[in-house]
């Protein structure tokens, strides 16, 4: 009896474990079919849970573990697939999918040993496996084994002689041989071959634009679009092809057929619109643009696509809010970041640009275009060093970027590493000799190492390169003018203006050698041209009223130097260096008083108006009455809160002054809001920066204003501060001696000689 008891139980135990068997074979076979489903109708992501459910009931499951990996490819996580067919591989030596699938992992990562092995098993169980023999061809291709392909690529066309990737394959062999006939015959084949003609027909069509066939490449494309009617995309593909021939007004047709098939998605316009953009029709351009985001307003593609041409026609404001849109649909969507970054660094917000790009770059390390531009910002900031170090990753990273190459050869021109800077330069012009930037950077390098004659003939490069270019012209007359060859410096400098009548230094380095000349008659008629030129242009006037001013100062004529100047006033309030030349002028003539009464009695006239309390405050600056400068210059803001050059003044003397940092920075804000260029705000800024202990910031402030007054030993001396304070000690002993070699008694220089001489004994 209790024998029979205990057969029963082991009986139901059995029977209960096999219905639970049972039961996990159901359903791991559910999960897989669903799985398949899913793959099939291309949702991945729901076919990756499935298929995972399978393999969580049986981890030995090797359909499951290879349509797990076939998803990952889909996916585009190439890692997760490797290790899935590995598993399979463990599990399943011989299992021919996961051989396959590892062989052309291996292939694409360039292991070729790794591959052949793989491929070599799957032989030895089938040697007609086209896959296996497909990829075995490509191996020796890459071992330049090109006969031998070609044996391989004849034997699968035995077993199928419509394999299409073969006969390309083997058109491609045929080609190098220059078999031309025969690699067309080929891809022709497999054209008429192919289920779907539009990949063969893509290769073909290469095929014949790298043969410079552009008639029968033409012709295929045509005939593509007329078997796909309802195919925007053919369209799409055939105006490409007739705006890379420079057939616009066929490409337009093409595009435009494209948006009638398919007016309600988002490619055709995106299509149109680059056209456009290319053509230069920015406005039709847009409005697609604009278009295609209505259309699919959560299409990201469309979003960055607006964004990034609102960023390239300069309108900051429109691409900011694109952007911000993205970034709340896809936080960390990579192009929006970059993007983010380039608006901030072309608005010179570079503490804003440089965490973004920091952040990136943990992500994705290897991206070249990250450290480009956080080189950008470390130029900004004035962290020279670490730009260099920065734009060198990513020329090391992608070394064919010439912008990127371009950069680092300017940032070491600035460091005054000329012959890395003429080595990089060299680099470029040797595979072409005509790149603009690259010459002027070589010409500039050459003339740093005292190479005179070399930097000459790169000059004149320039001209010979783009000889519609003024800049070349201008490099060549001041490297004369500096030689004192005066004569070859003015033919030059005329050439140069006859090709752009408003360009400011050309017209300032003629007057400035003219007067070199004492011929000043020659001076002020130049002068006089410029007026005429610049009649509608009150920066301009004020600029020639300014240089026409420094003439009569050189001629010794006060007076007419005084009238220049305050028609620089009346002309561009804005314009700083009036103020204070005329101040000086006063003073010189001990007019002091007389000036002061005149400002006086301008404003009891008229209080209402600003520019008299800022040559009050100028004149008692001078005189170092600070207190009542101050007075003036905020007196001159409550009449007009964006009077820059007040606001440039009040917040330089309350920098240097005072301790109302917070306050300089505020004014210093204002008088940068109002003129970003002027290199005067820029030391200004530069200067509070400073203050504030913002070395950074200081440095890059301070290196743009020396961008245009490259002589000026203040800004030197100031740049040197700063560069002392970040600990760039070479760097800091250079701008300082630069400072003291311009201007020995410059205010500041017994300042600038202590320094120098402490930083020298280390």
């Amino acid at each position: 009896m209790k024998f029979r008891l205990k057969l029963i139980l082991v009986t139901l135990i059995l029977l209960i474990l096999a219905m639970g068997c049972a039961n996990d074979q159901d359903k791991k076979l559910s999960h897989f079919n669903k799985g398949n489903d899913y793959f099939e109708a291309k949702e991945y992501k729901k076919a990756e849970i499935e298929f995972k459910n399978a393999i969580q009931i049986d981890s030995q499951y090797t359909d499951a573990l290879i349509k797990l990996g076939d998803t990952m490819m889909k996916l585009g996580q190439g890692r997760q697939a490797f290790t899935t067919y590995s598993q399979v591989e463990k599990i399943a030596p011989d299992n021919i999918p996961a051989l396959t699938n590892l062989a052309k992992l291996y292939f694409l990562g360039k292991k070729q040993d790794e591959a052949q092995i793989r491929i070599d098993k799957i032989l030895a169980q089938d040697n007609k496996n086209i896959d296996a023999l497909f990829l075995k061809a490509n191996v020796l291709i890459q071992q330049k084994k090109m006969d031998m392909a070609e044996d391989i690529f004849e034997q699968i066309l035995e077993i199928e002689n419509t394999h299409i990737a073969s006969l390309q394959g083997l058109a491609r062999l045929k080609s190098f041989q220059k078999k031309f006939d025969e690699a067309e015959a080929l891809l022709l084949k497999a054209v008429d071959a192919a289920p779907n003609k539009n990949q063969p027909r893509g290769v073909l069509v290469s095929y014949y634009i790298s043969r410079k066939n552009l008639v029968k490449a033409e012709a295929q494309l045509k005939l593509s679009a007329q078997e796909n009617p309802d195919n925007a995309n053919h369209q799409i593909v055939l105006g490409n092809f007739y705006l890379r021939t420079q057939k616009q007004t066929l490409a337009e047709e093409a595009y435009k057929k494209a948006v009638e098939i398919a007016p309600d998605t988002v490619k055709p316009y995106l299509s149109l619109a680059r056209f456009y953009d290319v053509v230069g029709n920015q406005e039709k351009a847009l409005e697609l643009l604009e278009k295609a985001v209505t259309i699919a307003p959560e299409d990201i593609s469309a979003k960055q696509t607006l964004a990034r041409f609102q960023y390239k026609t300069k309108n900051m404001d429109a691409a900011e809010k694109l952007v911000s849109q993205i970034l709340e649909q896809r936080p960390k969507f990579s192009p929006a970041r970059i993007l983010q970054s380039e608006i901030f660094i072309f608005k010179k917000e570079f503490d804003k640009a440089l965490p973004i790009l920091n952040s990136l770059e943990k992500e994705e390390p290897n991206a070249p275009m990250v450290h480009y531009f956080k080189g950008l910002c470390h130029l900004g900031l004035g962290n020279i060093n670490q730009a260099a170090e920065s734009v060198a990753k990513s020329v090391e990273l992608k070394p064919d970027v010439i912008r990127s190459r371009l950069l680092l050869a300017d940032i070491y021109l600035r460091q005054g590493s000329f012959g890395l800077a003429l080595e990089l330069t060299s680099q470029i012009l040797e595979t072409n000799d005509s790149i603009y930037p690259a010459l002027m950077i070589r010409a500039n390098s050459q003339l740093g190492l005292g190479k005179l004659k070399e930097a000459e003939q790169d000059y004149k490069k320039l001209i010979e390169t783009d000889p519609k270019n003024p800049a070349g012209y201008y490099r060549l007359a001041y490297f004369f003018s500096a030689q004192k060859q005066y004569v070859k410096a003015e033919e030059l400098l005329g050439k140069a203006q006859s090709l752009n009548k408003e360009l400011m230094d050309v017209f300032s380095l003629r007057v400035r050698n003219s007067t070199l000349l004492e011929n000043f008659e020659q001076a002020h008629s130049l002068c006089q041209q410029q007026l005429d030129v610049a009649k509608d242009n009150k920066r301009n006037k004020a600029i020639v009223y300014n240089v026409q001013a420094s003439v009569y100062l050189i001629e010794k004529d006060l007076d007419n130097a005084a009238a220049s100047f305050e028609r620089a006033i009346e002309t561009d309030p804005d314009y700083l260096r009036s103020y204070s030349s005329l101040a000086q002028i006063f003073i010189s003539q001990k007019e002091l008083k007389k000036a002061i009464s005149q400002y006086e009695t301008i404003l009891e006239k008229n209080p209402g108006i600003a520019s008299p309390h800022m040559m009050l405050a100028t004149l008692s600056e001078m005189e170092k009455n600070f207190e009542i400068a101050e007075k003036h210059y905020r007196k001159a803001l409550e009449i007009d809160p964006n009077f820059a050059p007040a606001a440039n003044n009040l917040a330089y003397h309350l920098a240097e002054r005072t301790d109302k940092f917070d306050e300089a920075l505020k004014f210093a804000r204002i008088a940068k809001e109002k003129l970003p260029d002027d290199p005067g705000v820029m030391d200004t800024i530069g200067w509070t920066y400073y203050k504030k202990g913002l070395y950074g910031n200081a440095v890059g402030e301070f290196i743009e204003s020396l961008k245009s007054i490259p002589d000026n030993p203040t800004v030197h001396y100031h740049l040197g501060l700063a560069y002392n304070k970040k600990g760039d000690i070479e760097l800091a002993k250079k701008e300082l001696s630069r400072a003291l070699e311009l201007d020995k008694k410059f205010p500041g220089a017994k300042k600038a000689k202590d320094l120098l001489a402490e930083l020298n004994k280390g």
